[in-house]
């Protein structure tokens, strides 16, 4: 029985071993030795010492199978997990140890990527689009800009939304809006007007999107964190582009244009079951950061704002308190922030809309590698994300003034882009395919300093009403997405020069908003409800609506 039970340790784990010699057989022995005492007496004969062991050599038999039985079972239930399993339950252990304002801020990146992913699957796709339809550049440009139309209208509704019910309600519903309506773009498409209303309507989901981001950062993210947060969330933007171009062209080779809308809309549904279920998670295990996501929330400030140096910077996120519209349109550094975002979205929507085309055009390289050439300034934008947020982070931190590093990041995000694009322009850059590429590459990924800039200047002047200045100055950064994308068929046609049409424009808005914002932004924190929210003198002279009548009565 011994030598059996040593040959099994060869292949048998240690700990098996261990726990079969807490089992049966050592209580066997211990059994014997007490029989074979008791049953021989002092001058007693020997014959009980060998029916004693007789008899317990009859038990021996089944007890050897039990044994062994059990040693098989531990052997099964202590096998090494397998590769797949291992990596699963260690995504795990490092996901349920992060921070719960870390966990929603992965969330919001990852909504952030399929909703790239959905804007740019149209710029690939126009173009065998166009082919099958028999589209000239001023109507691909129309179809393109119909995406604005909805992501216009929806900014200003999906701030107060975003105020009112907190981001947490209001995100998953925009990307459940936006995922459907692309779904919904194949359907639609054998008419100009049913894909340019199919296209609204993913402009609609998606245009509640950073208004969403922005309030749950505002709510639950410390200030002296937040220009990682938000980088790391609009960096999405940048993958979901990545993703997108590569996952296209293989799809609309191998299964038509159509598969691209598809995919791309059923992934956005998968995320809104997946975000449900992380926030009853979460609601579980950290309630009081699940609770700061919805209703009233004192806004999380920095260590300084703690010690009593908030200037009105934070302030209870109030659902039921009017937003005071009127002292927004009022401020000169809201303006200026107005205008800022104007400029930038019109660089950022004209370069998305149509490079893939540029690309076709000038490099004379099919959809393939045009795709893949424009991979390049996301991956360029990637890298700039990266290193804005921690750096801007990391001044404010050594005692730099918070206004002074928000507009370095500002400057460098337009003014080195503006001088990249003018030299493309250059007929020596305009000649050389590498020079080109790497131009346009550069001035996209530098561009991406805004996150570090714009994008943290509503948080900085205001947690409480962050959300909702987002979504007014959103409101006019998505002018450039319907005049831009469209202005830019219409002046190739009339020029046949892309150097005119996309470049030139979004170098001039450029330097001018780096000018604005330089000049009139501000990042200090300021209490809008005691500035004056008075009605302007041309309201006077509007009609007086009936319900607004009855209101007042």
């Amino acid at each position: 029985m011994r030598t059996a039970l040593q040959a099994s340790s060869h292949v048998l784990p240690s700990r098996c071993v261990q726990m079969a010699h807490s089992m049966p057989f050592c209580s066997i022995r211990r059994t014997k030795t007490v029989a074979v005492r008791a049953g021989a007496q002092p001058n007693g004969p020997r014959m009980t010492v060998k029916i004693a062991r007789r008899a317990q050599q009859q038990k021996i038999e089944p007890n050897i199978d039990a044994v062994t039985a059990n040693l098989q079972t531990l052997e099964r239930t202590s096998r090494e997990p397998s590769p797949a399993e291992f990596g699963q339950n260690a995504f795990t252990s490092w996901w349920d140890a992060l921070p719960a304002r870390y966990r929603v801020v992965v969330a919001c990146a990852a909504s952030f990527v399929i909703c790239n992913m959905d804007k740019v699957n149209m710029s690939v796709a126009i173009i065998p689009m166009a082919m099958d339809f028999g589209w000239s550049p001023s109507v691909s440009g129309i179809v393109q800009s119909s995406f604005f139309y909805g992501y216009m209208l929806c900014q200003l509704p999906g701030g107060i939304m975003s105020s009112r019910f907190g981001g947490r309600k209001v995100l998953p519903a925009g990307v459940a809006l936006w995922s459907l309506a692309t779904m919904g773009v194949p359907l639609l498409a054998s008419t100009i007007p049913g894909l340019c209303f199919s296209r609204a309507a993913v402009g609609l989901g998606e245009a509640v999107a950073p208004s969403a981001a922005t309030d749950m950062v505002a709510r639950c993210v410390p200030a002296h964190e937040r220009s990682r947060a938000v980088s790391f969330i609009f960096g999405g933007l940048h993958v979901g582009s990545i993703l997108g171009l590569l996952a296209a062209p293989p799809l609309i080779s191998n299964f038509g244009w159509e598969m691209v809308f598809f995919s791309f809309g059923a992934l956005g549904l998968v995320w809104c079951l997946w975000f449900e279920q992380q926030l009853s998670a979460l609601a579980k295990q950290q309630p009081e950061v699940a609770a700061s996501l919805v209703g009233n929330m004192t806004a999380p400030s920095s260590p300084e704002e703690d010690a009593g140096h908030s200037g009105g910077h934070g302030g209870v996120i109030d659902a039921s308190s009017p937003i005071p519209w009127r002292a927004f349109l009022r401020s000169r550094a809201v303006q200026a922030l107005m205008y800022t975002h104007f400029c930038n979205n019109w660089f950022h929507y004209t370069m998305l809309a149509w490079l893939p085309t540029y690309f076709t055009d000038t490099l004379s390289v099919d959809l393939m590698h045009a795709a893949q050439t424009a991979l390049l300034p996301p991956l360029a934008g990637i890298a700039a994300s990266a290193a804005a947020g921690p750096l801007a982070d990391t001044l404010i931190s050594k005692g730099l003034p918070l206004s002074t590093v928000r507009k370095l990041a500002q400057c460098t995000a337009f003014l080195v882009p503006s001088a990249l694009l003018l030299a493309a322009c250059h007929p020596y850059v305009v000649d050389s395919t590498v020079l080109t590429v790497a131009a346009i590459t550069a001035s996209l990924g530098i561009s991406s300093f805004s996150l570090a800039g714009l994008y943290c200047t509503h948080q900085d002047m205001s947690p409480k009403y962050a959300s909702a200045m987002l979504g007014l100055t959103n409101t006019i950064g998505a002018v450039p997405g319907i005049l831009g994308v469209a202005t830019v068929g219409l002046l190739f046609d009339a020029t046949s020069s892309w150097e005119l049409a996309l470049f030139v424009p979004s170098a001039a808005f450029m330097i001018t908003g780096a000018a604005a914002y330089t000049l009139y932004g501000r990042n200090d924190p300021t209490d809008f409800d005691n500035l004056d929210n008075s009605p302007f003198a041309w309201e006077q002279r509007l009609p007086r609506l009936p319900w607004a009548a009855k209101k007042e009565e």
